[in-house]
């Protein structure tokens, strides 16, 4: 529900016009009073948790063997700011409404198990240091508690994101887009433990430059050792998938505002450099935030253009590497070689667009999962599974496949002598025959289409349509509702086969 004192941004949606330069600054006005006190505090809260977060990462890199007794400190004092915050937030609203359900404020029941998950990871921290003594580097980021509370961190960081898709606004409002880049910023902050703004394994010329020092010419050590490639493309191809991943998941829960990308990965990356100082990395995320938001502008995403989210992933995923190893080419420079250069983007590309099928797979992908997988119904069981048109359907296209009938949840069926592929088969095709014979001249024709196109197999649609008389409009009309006919009768033979 929408509270009437609240503002939201549904003005800035992508059927809205522009409109005159007063309404535009008027639009752009309210957009920064979307959301709420509670997003707000919260917003500014959560940034102090990640910004304390790599501020510790800080010390422990610039003082690895005398860290600061006091270095998780400013972390855990944001910590319990936050989740003080949030209790009082609740209590108050458990005071004014007197419902229980309301001490959990609406779209932050993430961010509370986050708070919850983020002390226990504080608490097995303790007894995990006395245990096993102090750590830094690399496996201090894989210690357990250490991931516990990375885990918790993201819970705890789309608290206003996923308020704002609860309230229904159809554009992020400044909290969500705030949220959207805290998440991109914890999601980075793990992978920091190879990331191409910190060490710079593709740049040559060693310190001062941060890159690699490269072996005398007589040395074989860089024919035959290749580690610094490894970390390098590997850096690359993880800040690729983390970019690709966080950008489009948001992209999936609500529309983002021109700019936001460039706001999520220019903050995140401002981080990053902090942890070594190359603060030249910023306008590298900058740019790639600028390229990002254009691309997805251009895409214009919508239901029905699914393709183009795609792209936009491959592109984002060729933006991430590419605009980093031009910039380290313009600079210091890099001792990759050409191929090792070309081929790390295309990587990254192939990887963002793979990233993105799989959080945008498109019309195909999803039928065939509500196929096999589709949302159970109230006392569906493999016993007893629905009998849905996907998946009579997904049985007469492979009805005379025994294995990839056997796949089908319908083996499963009670009226089914034996759960096998054979029994299905014989059980469609009689339900298919009964069709077939009906006096209803409509189901005669469905089951004529469904008996020679499935069953029989005498040709393609063209051919079963001159077959049977009927205009293409006709014919398919004729075939969907075959399906649906079929559906009723083996929902009938299920209901004669329950146990009385």
């Amino acid at each position: 529900m929408l509270r009437a004192d609240m503002n939201t941004v549904e003005a800035l949606g992508e059927a809205q016009p522009l409109g005159a330069g007063g309404e535009l600054l008027d639009r752009w006005v309210r957009w920064w009073h979307a959301g709420t006190a509670l997003d707000w505090g919260f917003a500014a809260l959560a940034t102090a948790l990640v910004g304390a977060g790599y501020y510790q990462s800080w010390l422990i890199r610039a003082f690895p063997t005398n860290t600061p007794a006091w270095a998780s400190v400013p972390l855990q004092v944001a910590w319990l700011a936050l989740t003080a915050y949030l209790g009082a937030a609740g209590f108050r609203a458990w005071r004014r409404e007197g419902r229980l359900r309301s001490l959990v404020p609406d779209g932050y029941e993430l961010s509370v198990g986050g708070c919850v998950v983020f002390l226990t990871g504080i608490l097995l921290g303790g007894w995990w240091q006395i245990a096993f003594g102090s750590d830094f580097g690399v496996p201090a980021i894989f210690r357990l508690p250490n991931l516990i509370q990375i885990a918790g961190g993201v819970l705890i960081v789309v608290g206003p994101l996923r308020a704002s898709s609860n309230r229904g606004e159809l554009v992020a409002g400044p909290t969500a887009v705030i949220s959207a880049a805290l998440l991109l910023a914890v999601v980075t902050f793990f992978t920091q433990f190879d990331h191409p703004y910190i060490d710079a394994y593709a740049v040559a010329g060693g310190p001062p430059a941060g890159g690699v020092l490269l072996a005398v010419p007589t040395s074989r050590f860089d024919l035959f050792d290749h580690r610094e490639e490894i970390l390098s493309a590997l850096g690359l191809l993880m800040q690729a998938a983390a970019i690709v991943g966080v950008v489009l998941w948001t992209l999936k829960q609500t529309k983002l505002p021109f700019g936001s990308i460039t706001l999520m990965l220019t903050f995140s990356a401002f981080l990053a450099a902090t942890q070594l100082g190359h603060y030249s990395m910023v306008l590298v995320g900058l740019a790639v935030g600028i390229l990002t938001d254009l691309a997805v502008l251009a895409a214009r995403p919508r239901a029905d253009r699914v393709l183009n989210m795609n792209l936009v992933g491959g592109l984002v995923g060729t933006f991430v590497s590419s605009v980093y190893l031009i910039a380290v080419a313009i600079g210091p420079g890099t001792w990759w070689p050409a191929d090792m250069t070309f081929g790390t983007v295309l990587a990254c590309a192939m990887l963002g667009a793979l990233i993105s099928y799989f959080l945008f797979p498109g019309a195909d992908a999803m039928r065939a999962a509500s196929v096999l997988w589709p949302a159970l119904s109230t006392g569906s069981s493999a016993q007893s599974p629905d009998i849905t048109a996907e998946r009579v359907e997904h049985a007469l296209k492979v009805l005379h496949s025994t294995r990839d009938l056997t796949d089908n949840p319908l083996v499963g069926l009670r009226c089914l002598a034996t759960p096998t592929a054979a029994e299905l088969r014989r059980t469609i095709e009689g339900a298919v025959e009964d069709l077939r014979t009906s006096g209803f001249q409509q189901d005669a024709q469905a089951g004529q289409i469904l008996d020679m196109y499935y069953v029989r197999r005498i040709g393609g649609h063209l051919a079963v349509q001159m077959r049977v008389g009927l205009s293409r409009a006709a014919y398919f009309s004729r075939r969907s509702y075959g399906v649906g006919r079929l559906v009723d009768r083996l929902r009938e033979l299920e209901e004669a086969a329950e146990p009385t």
